[in-house]
């Protein structure tokens, strides 16, 4: 009966030991799945400088000749436009190979009209995506390695480029 205790108390104790550092790990995933929680926020906090932060220098839409200055440009259209933002993601597909990832996105963003746009003022809306097609986006990230400078974060990820979008209404 002792060496059948000892073993239940070896293999208790190697399962707990396994399930703490398991949650002490956070994977490159988590860790873009946070960072897409970190822009929604911003986005319904319309904190635009926020947002931007996660968007690399040499960022590009290539269909569009869309740059990250332009890009925060029509970010702070939007965040004028409309009032009481929110953002909802219906799907996130994540595939990380090596410093580079690929994120697939369903959402959808709700605001209420604001300023000159006649009959829609004061009413909400969908700005991107509607109740039955959702905005679509494929994105690449990149994961930046930091100066040593932050020793309390090695590495983070930054939108490179977008791939495909397509705004569902």
């Amino acid at each position: 009966m002792k060496p059948f205790l000892i073993v239940l108390a070896a293999i208790l104790a190697a399962g707990a030991i396994y399930v703490g550092v398991s949650e002490m790990i956070v994977t490159d995933e988590e860790r873009i799945e946070a960072l897409v929680e970190q822009v929604s926020q911003a986005v319904e906090n319309e904190d635009i400088a926020r947002c931007m932060s996660h968007v690399s220098m040499d960022f590009i839409y290539e269909p569009k000749g869309v740059d990250k200055a332009r890009l925060a440009s029509l970010a702070q259209r939007i965040f004028d436009k409309a009032d009481k933002l929110v953002v909802n993601i219906s799907y996130i597909q994540i595939d990380v190979q090596g410093d580079e990832a690929t994120v697939m996105l369903n959402f959808r963003l709700l605001g209420e009209y604001v300023g000159r746009m006649d009959q829609f003022v004061g009413r909400r809306g969908f700005i991107l995506g509607k109740p039955l097609k959702a905005a679509r986006a494929t994105l690449k990230l990149r994961k930046m390695r930091l100066p040593e400078a932050h020793p309390e974060a090695k590495a983070v990820w930054t939108l490179c480029r977008v791939i495909d979008f397509d705004p569902g209404v």
